[in-house]
């Protein structure tokens, strides 16, 4: 049931592929500059921004809020107290701000085994920025290297199955 719950959620966000800035669903103290799922979602139940998952079971958080190109923005989701958190690590999308919105730059649905998180384990993407190296050779880094605009803003995307709750996570960043 909870692959068929994925692809439902993969689904839906193919076809709506935006992001919006909401204060209505973000956990962020500052959720202006915290973009979020589109309010418009019924696959999302909850989002998540890097560094305000307090009172979530889960802890997500960046590196980095600003990269330069041939940088890497590192992003780290953990399991702190769970039962299970279900994703597709390789399930990711990256997004660019422009004046009508966040439009998606990198979101290329692939279809892998779900990968389960039990309390303690850790997840972690890095996406490399113009030539970077993002060095995903361990079995718990997944990324990719992206020609992303210098002098824009960004945010890193997946969402994950945290305790049959369907939860958005956001990890903004500026290329300078």
């Amino acid at each position: 049931m909870k692959r068929r719950a994925f692809l439902a959620t993969a689904a839906v966000l193919t076809t709506t592929g935006c992001l919006g800035r909401t204060d209505s669903v973000s956990d962020s103290d500052d959720t202006d500059d915290c973009p979020t799922m589109h309010s418009d979602n019924d696959a999302v139940d909850i989002v998540v921004c890097a560094g305000a998952s307090d009172g979530h079971p889960i802890t997500f958080t960046q590196d980095q809020t600003t990269v330069s190109r041939g940088g890497v923005v590192p992003v780290t989701l953990g399991n702190d107290d769970a039962d299970e958190i279900g994703l597709n690590p390789h399930d990711w999308t990256v997004y660019r701000e422009t004046d009508s919105g966040w439009t998606t730059v990198r979101e290329d649905p692939v279809i892998q085994p779900w990968t389960t998180l039990s309390a303690g384990d850790r997840i972690h993407w890095r996406v490399g920025v113009g030539d970077a190296d993002p060095d995903t050779s361990d079995a718990t880094v997944y990324g990719d290297v992206l020609d992303l605009a210098s002098g824009s803003r960004y945010a890193f995307s997946t969402i994950v199955d945290v305790d049959d709750e369907q939860t958005a996570l956001v990890a903004p960043f500026t290329v300078e």
